[in-house]
C-alpha cells in the first residue's frame, strides 16, 4: 500500500514554463501595476492626521466626501458649505 497513489500534489512547486522575472512582468502588463502616485491616500498612519483629505479638495482638511465630485458638482457644494458657513 506504501507504494500507491494517495492523489496529492505533494509540497513540491510546480515547475514553471518561463523564468520568474518573465512572469512578474507578464502578471503587471496583464493585471497592471499601481504606482503610488496613482493612489490616493487619505488616511495617515499618525492619529493627528486621520480623516485627513488626500485630494485637498476639502475647506475643512479633513475628508468630506468631495474627492468623487466632478468639477460642477464641487462648485455647488463649495457654494453650499460657503453659504452655510456665512449664516452662522
Amino acid at each position: 500500500m506504501s507504494g500507491q497513489w494517495h492523489g496529492g500534489k505533494g509540497s513540491k512547486p510546480r515547475p514553471l514554463s518561463v523564468d520568474t522575472k518573465t512572469f512578474d512582468s507578464n502578471w503587471d502588463l496583464a493585471f497592471g501595476k499601481k504606482k503610488e502616485e496613482d493612489m490616493q491616500i487619505r488616511v495617515k498612519e499618525n492619529a493627528e492626521d486621520f480623516g485627513k483629505c488626500g485630494c485637498g479638495r476639502s475647506p475643512t482638511g479633513k475628508c468630506i466626501g468631495w474627492h468623487g465630485l466632478n468639477e460642477e458638482q464641487l462648485k455647488e457644494a463649495q457654494a453650499k458649505y460657503a453659504e452655510e458657513n456665512n449664516k452662522q
